[in-house]
């Protein structure tokens, strides 16, 4: 299997068991981009269907983070002041938003001004699961700097590693010890492939799942060691605070709400079935 049917067939999998799914996800605080995980698993919270009931996009980060509520209206440079945003991504965020029923716009005193139609419901997801996948463990690339990187950060609650090959104790020793280990292989001929149920927007769910080691759980709620770059003998680091980590654990989740694991697109055939 390749590397993206071996992503497709994992996310499609993890969704059937009642999870939000996401394939690449930024997992970085002070230098975006630095770290993308291949998948990233919400755990729904106790205000899961509250969040359900705004919009089953994306909020704009910004829009949650601004200095408006559900109360009094505010204008939107009074809204975005703090958050020290240039005027134009301060109106695109704003616009955003209203599209997307987060907030509801009204002119006064012909000006714009902004209220949330609802309050964001903080508690609406739970642990955070990153999972890396590499099918072949024999041709590793930056594995190792990877998930050492995710345990050092402690973004997420758990950082898990997916792969078809048989692992190890010498593939369990090149990787943190707090880095749990998944064996994903497809079942046998005649173990239940083609049942009822089995495929999911074209991907079959039918993998099993073997824990060869489980994680351990991260200090997501202490502060983290975000690597920015590595040399030979030398190491750039900042420390991320706890208040960071949770912003950007919020950001996460919410990109993953509303982007999914479905990047792709079904030929336009009545019979077509991807396999």
């Amino acid at each position: 299997m390749s590397e993206f049917g071996f992503e497709l067939r994992l996310c499609a999998h993890l969704e059937a068991e009642g999870r939000l799914v996401a394939r690449q996800l930024g997992a970085s605080v002070h230098r975006p981009g630095n770290r993308v995980v291949d998948v990233l698993v919400v755990e729904p919270g106790p205000a899961f269907d509250d969040r359900r009931a705004i919009t089953p996009e994306t909020i704009p980060h910004l829009a949650i983070e601004a200095d408006v509520g559900t109360g009094r209206a505010r204008s939107r440079r009074r809204a975005f002041d703090g958050l020290d945003v240039h005027p134009e991504t301060a109106r695109s965020v704003a616009d955003r938003a209203v599209e997307v029923g987060f907030l509801e716009r009204e002119r006064r005193g012909g000006r714009d001004r902004f209220r949330q139609t609802v309050r964001y419901p903080d508690r609406w997801f739970d642990r955070l699961v990153a999972v890396e996948n590499k099918p072949d463990l024999d041709r590793p690339g930056a594995l190792e700097s990877q998930l050492r990187t995710d345990v050092a950060l402690g973004l997420v609650d758990e950082v898990v590693l997916a792969t078809a090959s048989h692992v190890t104790r010498a593939h369990l020793n090149r990787i943190p010890e707090a880095v749990g280990v998944w064996r994903v292989r497809e079942p046998e001929v005649g173990a239940g492939s083609g049942s009822a149920g089995s495929v999911r927007d074209g991907v079959s769910t039918d993998v099993e799942v073997e824990v060869v080691r489980e994680p351990t759980p991260l200090a997501v709620d202490e502060p983290g060691v975000e690597i920015l770059d590595e040399w030979a003998g030398r190491t750039d680091v900042r420390i991320v605070g706890p208040g960071e980590k949770a912003r950007q654990r919020r950001r996460m989740a919410e990109r993953a709400y509303g982007k999914g694991w479905r990047t792709y697109e079904l030929p336009g055939c009545a019979n077509a079935r991807a396999g």
